[in-house]
């Protein structure tokens, strides 16, 4: 088990968006306690820089275990006020670029390891192996984090197969598109006749 100096060192190493206060080792969990740095970001809206206080809130998160341990992070982030007078934003809370983002309650690093995870094994199957990498979530999680995953921009395909298959032998068939270069499935369509082949 690592020492409290040391797990110190790996929390600096990995949260270095933040300014670390304290890092509170509490057996089976450990606590960060941090803040956004002051420095000005831009507005959302009108992308004027500022750093003029409005308020401060508190999120807790989820990070990436250590050692074998849950880490839970305590920030405190400033909603700010635009100082652009036109600007219909207001106020806006910041988000930390790069360890957090808007809406989460897991660190930008823990929802990326997780999105591998359950893009490969799927819900159930996640939710029992992420437990062994100190990471506990239902199955539900697991799914919603799964749908969560953005699709890769997929290019026309300059040579396409087509070919159809049995769903239900003799009943049911199918249709697949394949990209005749890459070898990737383009498309799946519900039926074998030319015009839904067209229509796709």
């Amino acid at each position: 088990m690592l020492e409290v100096g040391q797990l110190v060192d790996v929390v600096f190493s990995v949260l270095s968006g933040l300014v670390i206060d304290d890092v509170i080792d509490e057996g089976e969990l450990i606590r960060v306690r941090a803040r956004s740095r002051e420095v000005p970001v831009p507005c959302p809206r009108c992308a004027v820089q500022t750093a003029h206080v409005h308020a401060w809130c508190e999120r807790t998160v989820t990070d990436v275990p250590i050692d074998g341990r849950p880490v839970v992070v305590n920030v405190r982030v400033r909603r700010l006020a635009c100082r652009d007078w036109r600007c219909p934003q207001r106020t806006f809370r910041e988000q930390v670029t790069g360890v957090l983002e808007r809406h989460q309650r897991r660190t930008t690093r823990l929802t990326c390891q997780l999105s591998a995870v359950v893009r490969e094994l799927a819900s159930r199957a996640s939710a029992r192996v992420l437990p062994a990498l100190g990471v506990r979530i239902s199955r539900h999680t697991a799914l919603r984090a799964l749908l969560g995953i953005r699709l890769p921009a997929v290019e026309t395909p300059r040579v396409l197969g087509v070919d159809d298959f049995s769903l239900r032998r003799g009943r049911t068939y199918a249709t697949v598109l394949i990209d005749a270069e890459t070898r990737r499935r383009v498309d799946v369509l519900p039926d074998r006749r030319s015009n839904t082949s067209r229509c796709g």
